[in-house]
């Protein structure tokens, strides 16, 4: 009799283990997915407005530098129609304030250059991780147990780069079907009730500038102070 008992016990325990892998392994994500981050980025709901704005500052910083570049450049004008000859105090004194007048220039450029960079930066890594986020959301509520990254572009053999940026992707094929690019970018903009971006056609150059370029010239060639 209790030999009987410990027979059932046993094949009940060795049932509910079974049971529960069993459900542990239904649960686990078993799918795979791939989307187009590039298209992610360019179609963001906020990632064109922040890149509009910044791009208005740096042209309005490029005015400011450019009309310091005039004064500079007007200055020299003025040194040189003065009269005053090389050596003499007087065109020392205006030559050494010209000179400091570059060397200002270059620095308060430099310095506009690295803050536009790390703007620029900000704004990158704040849309990937929203990206990122709302990847995961859509993933885990369906099961997607990894997301690939694929660039949809059409290498053309005239233009090398891009033959070499298609043969360096990790994924080489995949089921049309996998892509949910357009589903995580609509959840993207239904959470901002914005309607979604129209569809960029695909095209050769996939690269997304990740980098402010410079806001301000630097002094024309040449335009030095006279000693």
């Amino acid at each position: 009799m209790k030999h009987n008992r410990w027979t059932v016990l046993v094949a009940s325990f060795v049932a509910v283990c079974f049971i529960t892998s069993q459900a542990a392994a239904q649960a686990l994500p078993n799918f795979v997915a791939v989307v187009d981050v590039a298209q992610l980025i360019k179609r963001h709901p906020e990632f064109k407005g922040k890149q509009d704005a910044l791009q208005g500052e740096m042209l309005a910083k490029e005015a400011h530098f450019k009309k310091k570049q005039d004064a500079i450049a007007a200055k020299e004008k003025a040194l040189a129609a003065s009269g005053l000859k090389q050596g003499s105090e007087g065109f020392q004194k205006a030559a050494d304030e010209i000179q400091n007048d570059y060397s200002d220039f270059e620095r308060e450029a430099k310095a506009e250059q690295r803050r536009f960079a790390l703007k620029n930066s900000q704004i990158m890594y704040d849309t990937y991780k929203d990206i990122k986020a709302n990847i995961a959301t859509f993933a885990t509520a369906r099961n997607i147990a990894q997301v690939t990254d694929f660039r949809m572009f059409e290498p053309d053999p005239a233009i090398p780069q891009t033959v070499a940026e298609d043969m360096d992707q990790k994924l080489v094929w995949f089921d049309p079907k996998l892509d949910i690019t357009e589903f995580v970018l609509k959840q993207m903009c239904d959470t901002r009730g914005v309607p979604v971006p129209p569809k960029e056609a695909p095209g050769a150059a996939p690269a997304i500038q990740r980098t402010a370029t410079a806001p301000a010239q630097q002094p024309a060639a040449g335009q030095q102070p006279l000693r």
